[in-house]
C-alpha cells in the first residue's frame, strides 16, 4: 500500500497531493466517470455523458465551499497540483452521490457495497470500543487505493484510507475521533455536499458531538450511513438521507450496517429493493460478532472482515460482478489505533498505519 504524508495549510496539502498523484488522478477520474455513466444507463435507463456528470459536480461546488472552506481549499489545491479542472476533481470525490442523482432504479447487487460495525466495550476483551469496515467499490479502482497522513497547520492530524486525489474516506484523528461510511440509496438525492467532504470535516473535529454535527448539519447530496466514535469509548450510528438523519447512540453490544436502510422512514424512500448481498453480509457479520462476544479484539475484527462464507455474498469480496473489497479498516479510538489493508481482507496484508508513517 502506498502511504503518503502531507503537511501545511489545506491548499498546500491539496497541491502537494495533486502533484504527487498527478499521473494517477486522471486515470481514477476516467474510471469513475465510466462507472457513473454506465450506472445511469443500467439503473435509470438514461443515456448521459461527461457533460451531465460535470454539470451536477458544478452544482455541488458552492454548497461544498460554504460548508467547509478548508476542505474545499484542499480540493482546489488537488486540482492545481494535478492540472485537472476543479469540477472533475469534485466529481471524482463524490462519485457515489453524483451517480445517485443521475440514475434511479435497478438491482443494487452490482453496485458498490461495504460492511461496517461498531462495538461497545462490553463486547471486547479489552473493554475498549472497536469500529471498522470493508470498503467495496469497482475493482478497477483498486490500484488507486492509498493511505494518507495529514498534518494540517491548524487542527488534528489524521490517518485515513482513501484514493488518489481524494479527501478522507475512513479514518482516525489524533483526538481519537473515528469515522467511516457505507452507501445506501434514497430517492431524495440532490446537488449538495458529497460524502467525502463530510467525513473530511468530521475528522477535523475534537469531539464526538462536533464530528456528528459536521454530518447532520450538512446540506447532503446523497444517502449514506456513517459511524462516529471517540476516545472516551462512545459511538454514534448516523443513517442519513439528504433530508433526514437518524442518530443511534451505541452504548452496548454491536451495531452493524451494510447497504440497506435500517430506519423505517428511510426504507419508505429507498430507491431500490436492497440487494441479497447486503442482507447476507449484515446477518453474517452480526453472527460472527456474536460468536466472539466478550473476547473480540483487533484480530477478531480482521477475521470478520476477511470472511468469505459465500464467494458471491461474502463480507470480503473479490471481483464479483466488477466489485471488490478495495480495502478495509479496523480502529480502536481509545488507544488511537488504526489498522488498514489494501485489497480483499482475506488475502491482503494489514498494517498499523500510525506506526508505518
Amino acid at each position: 500500500m502506498r502511504i503518503l504524508s502531507f503537511s501545511g495549510s489545506p491548499g498546500e496539502i491539496g497541491e502537494a497531493f495533486g502533484q504527487r498523484c498527478r499521473a494517477e488522478i486522471p486515470l481514477l477520474y476516467a474510471a469513475r466517470l465510466r462507472n457513473a455513466v454506465a450506472q445511469a444507463k443500467l439503473h435509470g435507463g438514461r443515456d448521459v455523458g461527461e457533460d451531465a456528470v460535470l454539470k451536477i459536480a458544478r452544482a455541488c461546488m458552492e454548497p461544498t465551499r460554504a460548508y467547509d472552506p478548508d476542505g474545499f481549499a484542499e480540493l482546489e489545491g488537488i486540482a492545481r497540483g494535478a492540472d485537472l479542472s476543479l469540477d472533475k476533481v469534485l466529481a471524482m470525490n463524490g462519485l457515489t452521490d453524483l451517480r445517485d442523482i443521475l440514475a434511479w432504479g435497478g438491482d443494487l447487487e452490482s453496485l458498490g457495497g461495504c460492511s461496517s460495525f461498531m462495538l461497545a466495550g462490553d463486547v471486547t476483551r479489552s473493554h475498549k470500543s472497536l469500529c471498522g469496515q470493508t470498503w467495496d467499490l469497482a475493482t478497477d479502482n483498486m490500484p488507486h487505493v492509498i493511505a494518507v497522513h495529514r498534518r494540517p497547520a491548524h487542527g488534528p492530524q489524521t490517518w485515513t484510507l482513501t484514493t488518489d486525489g481524494c479527501l478522507s474516506l475512513i479514518g482516525l484523528n489524533e483526538a481519537g475521533i473515528a469515522v467511516g461510511t457505507t452507501n445506501i440509496r434514497t430517492t431524495d438525492a440532490r446537488p449538495g455536499v458529497t460524502y467525502l467532504s463530510m467525513i473530511h470535516r468530521a475528522l477535523a473535529a475534537a469531539t464526538l458531538e462536533d464530528a456528528a454535527l459536521a454530518i447532520s448539519s450538512a446540506p447532503r447530496a446523497g444517502a449514506h450511513f456513517y459511524f462516529v466514535a471517540d476516545a472516551a469509548g462512545r459511538g454514534l450510528a448516523l443513517e442519513c438521507t439528504p433530508t433526514h438523519v437518524d442518530a443511534t447512540p451505541v452504548t452496548s453490544g454491536a451495531y452493524v450496517h451494510t447497504n440497506h436502510c435500517l430506519v423505517p422512514a428511510h426504507q419508505a424512500i429507498e430507491s431500490d429493493t436492497p440487494s441479497t448481498s447486503s442482507h447476507a453480509r449484515q446477518r453474517r457479520l452480526e453472527a460472527l460478532i456474536q460468536a466472539d462476544r466478550g473476547r473480540a479484539d483487533l484480530d477478531s475484527a480482521k477475521r470478520w472482515l476477511a470472511d468469505r462464507e459465500s464467494e458471491q455474498l461474502g463480507i470480503s469480496r473479490g471481483g464479483f460482478d466488477g466489485i471488490s473489497s478495495n480495502g478495509a479498516v479496523v480502529m480502536e479510538p481509545q488507544s488511537g489505533t488504526i489498522h488498514v489493508c489494501h485489497g480483499p481482507p482475506n488475502e491482503a496484508a494489514w498494517i498499523d498505519l500510525r506506526a508505518a508513517v
